[in-house]
């Protein structure tokens, strides 16, 4: 199944790998520099460029991991009920004040674009997925039934 994500955050996500690539080409040429100074055991520069080589695969790894990406444009958007690409603020009993969420893919989250992203295959994002404008839903955290309210629905701009 193709994972969503805004037609935005593809643009970063595409910047970001070409950011990451380079940058592992440019570790493994440092890579090469430390080793050519010698005794590889107690290199620290070697091991630095070697761990820092690590992180950069793994970050590469990560974002691939979500592929193949299903680009949602602002067209698709809607706020007539809550779904993917919404900024959805919602009250919780209880509480004073309402919390805005931002209804994402995992993409999103992982390179940290929006405050408070819920991505959507998490169950507080099923739970809401669906809900108009004044309608509740309540959730089981931690043992305890608590109901929030759809307080609004809005568009996040993807194009």
């Amino acid at each position: 199944m193709a994972t969503l994500i805004l037609r935005d955050t593809h643009r970063v996500l595409e910047e970001e790998m070409k950011s990451l690539n380079k940058e592992k080409r440019e570790t493994s040429v440092r890579i090469r520099e430390a080793a050519d100074q010698g005794d590889l055991k107690e290199n620290a520069e070697y091991h630095a460029a070697r761990e820092h080589q690590s992180l950069l695969v793994y970050k590469i790894q990560l974002m691939q991991s979500h592929a193949p990406f299903k680009i949602i444009g602002n067209s698709e958007i809607t706020t007539d009920e809550v779904g993917f690409g919404n900024k959805v603020t919602i009250h919780e009993e209880g509480k004073d004040e309402a919390e805005d969420y931002y209804l994402l893919g995992p993409i999103e989250s992982e390179l940290d674009l929006y405050p408070l992203i819920v991505t959507y295959k998490t169950p507080f994002a099923q739970a809401m997925i669906g809900k108009k404008i004044d309608e509740n839903f309540t959730l089981e955290i931690q043992g305890k039934e608590i109901k929030f309210t759809i307080t609004a629905i809005e568009k996040i701009s993807a194009d």
